[in-house]
């Protein structure tokens, strides 16, 4: 099982253990999804233990539209259906119709808005458009992470009466020792491609003396190493690493770096708030919504090309341990992960009385 789903599977068992629910998880694997240790409240359902899988993708999606009458003759008692991506959100769809029950919708960035900044082609950017829309009209709650994204999908789609804020949460880490950090190392994480602009960051530290730290893999890794070179700047690929693993590894560093042209609710960023580090964030809109300038982190202008000054300004902060301080309280009071599952449980009882 995946880093990511082991920390992904955690709301589920906060529910369980805090209101007794029960759930069902419809996956795109085969048998072999039987075979992880999950609590006795969940049950797994992979979509290719109950039908034979194509070696063709295009059959596969058809295939997918008659999806929804075989999973009710495996799944018949249950009151809610949650679809947790945009992608298959047609599944979902073909579920509720057949069913009769509500569709809760959740995203966790604008999968549009994404295709529009990552210059994807007409056909996907179409196809993302038509999918946001047919997922709002059939949705009974359509839930976005972010202010930003409300407001643009306010301002693109139809239907929007029914979008919630439901900001992404992370754990809460385990407190270090401010002043034995790290300092002389920056850490970023992120995958390495052009949304994260990681030759920004690297020509920021020119000749500053510090080191970056970069996990995660991409198709920029042999950019990034001859640009790290060509500019004698000292640069760590650390790979891909366990989300278990990584908590522990924010507390080690004081600065914590994003140069991302957009982002979702980015929780990378929220990671290292609740780790204590000074994060230094693109003033992207997603960013200013979390971040206080000088108060909880660092917001620096890419356009106005000051993050290196700011880095130079580091040994000089007079509140850093403040900040850092700021930041674990706000992400206790807004992201935590006892107040996604409270969200949640209110969302489900709204939609199970109603329907």
């Amino acid at each position: 099982m995946s880093g990511i789903l082991d920390r992904e599977l955690k709301i589920f068992e906060d529910l369980i253990k805090r209101y007794n629910l029960k759930f069902t998880f419809i996956t795109y694997g085969d048998e072999s999804d039987l075979n992880y240790d999950l609590n006795k409240n969940i049950t797994v359902l992979p979509i290719y233990s109950i039908r034979k899988r194509s070696t063709n993708k295009l059959a596969n999606f058809i295939k997918s539209f008659n999806l929804s009458k075989k999973l009710l003759s495996e799944i018949n008692d249950f009151d809610l259906i949650k679809q947790n991506q945009l992608l298959g959100s047609w599944v979902a769809i073909m579920f509720k119709l057949h069913s009769g029950k509500a569709l809760y919708v959740r995203t966790g960035y604008d999968m549009f808005l994404f295709s529009i900044k990552d210059k994807k082609s007409f056909f996907k950017k179409f196809l993302y458009f038509c999918l946001t829309q047919i997922s709002l009209f059939f949705s009974n709650i359509y839930s976005v992470t972010s202010k930003s994204d409300h407001e643009l999908l306010g301002k693109y789609f139809l239907g929007t009466k029914k979008l919630v804020i439901r900001s992404n949460w992370v754990e809460q880490n385990k407190s270090f020792n401010f002043e034995k950090r790290n300092s002389s190392k920056i850490l970023t994480v992120g995958r390495l491609e052009e949304q994260k602009d990681y030759p920004h960051l690297i020509k920021s530290l020119q000749n500053t003396g510090l080191e970056l730290d970069i996990i995660g893999e991409g198709t920029k890794k042999k950019e990034l190493e001859d640009l790290a070179k060509e500019l004698s700047v000292k640069v760590n690929f650390l790979g891909v690493i366990r989300n278990s693993e990584l908590i522990d590894i924010y507390g080690g560093y004081k600065y914590f770096i994003s140069t991302s042209s957009f982002e979702g609710n980015p929780k990378v960023i929220l990671e290292a708030m609740s780790s204590g580090c000074v994060v230094l964030a693109n003033d992207i809109p997603n960013n200013v919504e979390i971040i206080s300038h000088l108060k909880n982190g660092i917001l620096f202008s890419k356009k106005n090309d000051d993050l290196r000054k700011l880095v130079l300004s580091l040994p000089a902060l007079d509140n850093e341990k403040n900040i850092s301080t700021e930041a674990i309280n706000y992400i206790k009071e807004f992201n935590s992960l006892e107040k996604a599952s409270l969200e949640f449980y209110d969302d489900f009882i709204s939609l199970t009385t109603s329907n």
